[in-house]
Order: C-alpha cells, then sequence, then structure tokens
C-alpha cells in the first residue's frame, strides 16, 4: 500500500505486522532482563542494527543514501510502539534498487575480461570502511570485486570464458533472490535489529 514514504508497488508493512509490533515492543520491554525503553535514545542502535542487516560490507549504499536515512535514524525508537514501521521498508526498498544496478554492473562487467596486469588490492572486508561517495568509486568497487571472484575461480583451473559463464549465474541468482525478498523478510529483519540492540554484545 502507499504511504507518505512508499510508492505504490513498493515493499510495505502489512496491516497484521503494525498490529504486531506495539506488542513486541511491550514485551521486549517487560521481560527482557535488561528492562531498557525502546526510545530515541535506543533508536540509533536499532538503526544501525537493521543497516548492517542490509549493507555489513558497505557495498551497496552510496554515502548519499545514508545521509538520506540518517533522519530517520531516532524514529526507530517510537516507530514500534506506533507501527509506523515505514522508514524500514524505506530502506529495503532502496536497497534493492541498489542490488539490482550493481548486478547489472557486474553482469556487464562480464563482457570483457579483467585488466590482469593491473596491481591493485582489494580490501575484502569493509565492515568499517565508508560508503563509496560517488558512482563511480563504487563502480570501481564492484569491477574489483568481480576481478577478485574471477581469479578465485580461474584459481581452480577454470579459462575465462568458463568463469565468466559461473559468474553469470552466480550474480543472477542474486538478482533474483533479492527480487523474492517478502514484507516477512523486512520485517523478520528489522525485529532482529531490535532484539540484537537488547544484547548488543
Amino acid at each position: 500500500a502507499a504511504t507518505d514514504l512508499l510508492p505504490p508497488g513498493a515493499l510495505a508493512p502489512t496491516a497484521q505486522q503494525r498490529l504486531l509490533v506495539p506488542r513486541i515492543a511491550s514485551i521486549l520491554e517487560q521481560n527482557h532482563y535488561r528492562h531498557i525503553p525502546i526510545d530515541k535514545r535506543l533508536s540509533p542502535l536499532v538503526f544501525d542494527h537493521f543497516l548492517d542487516a542490509l549493507d555489513a560490507q558497505h557495498s551497496y549504499f552510496l554515502a548519499s543514501d545514508i545521509a538520506n536515512f540518517d533522519k530517520y535514524k531516532t524514529r526507530f525508537g517510537d516507530m514500534i510502539h506506533t507501527g509506523e514501521i515505514d522508514p524500514a521498508y524505506l530502506m529495503i526498498n532502496v536497497f534493492q534498487q541498489r542490488n539490482r544496478e550493481r548486478i547489472a554492473y557486474a553482469l556487464k562487467l562480464l563482457d570483457t575480461e579483467p585488466d590482469w596486469t593491473l596491481d591493485e588490492t582489494l580490501n575484502v572486508d569493509r565492515e568499517h570502511a565508508p560508503w563509496p561517495a560517488t558512482e563511480d568509486e563504487m563502480n570501481d568497487l564492484w569491477r574489483q570485486r568481480v576481478k577478485n571472484d574471477a581469479i578465485s575461480l580461474m584459481l581452480t583451473g577454470k579459462s575465462w570464458p568458463d568463469t565468466a559463464d559461473t559468474l553469470r549465474k552466480r550474480y543472477q541468482a542474486v538478482l533474483k533472490r533479492i527480487g523474492e525478498v517478502s514484507p516477512e523478510d523486512v520485517f523478520e529483519a528489522l525485529m532482529n535489529a531490535y532484539c540484537a540492540s537488547y544484547d548488543p554484545h
């Protein structure tokens, strides 16, 4: 359903989920041993856990996306009480868009064999790396990721054509999975973020 945040056709919370979240909030606040209220103080932690669930390696969202999300950071404390959980669904709709863009770019890269003569290093652990600031920066990151995936396969003895075919199928499977994300999947990820915020260690 369309809302102020979500356009028609976008993933959106169901009416049942909107009714369920306040009950979950009550259970967490009353029954968890830490008895922490879900409020504006906890909200940024929930936001960060949810963001990590979407893009822990900082490889899909642009820095501008994160800046746009920032205004919702303090709403994660209240929305579980009100059922107005649309910001979480907005974030995953943007993630789906970025995912499709990245996979489309990766598939295009497979049309040409990488330049193996370049002396470059890929940081495979980007948990603490900044989100790419520009499209060009994101493209370069993904060029290196595709190249790294190709190297891993070619070290097993595959030729470039076979490697490209394997990666094409792998990336297309990723694209298929992101299109199959359901409102229930988003809801589960969001509730997990709340639970994780109660047990930060």
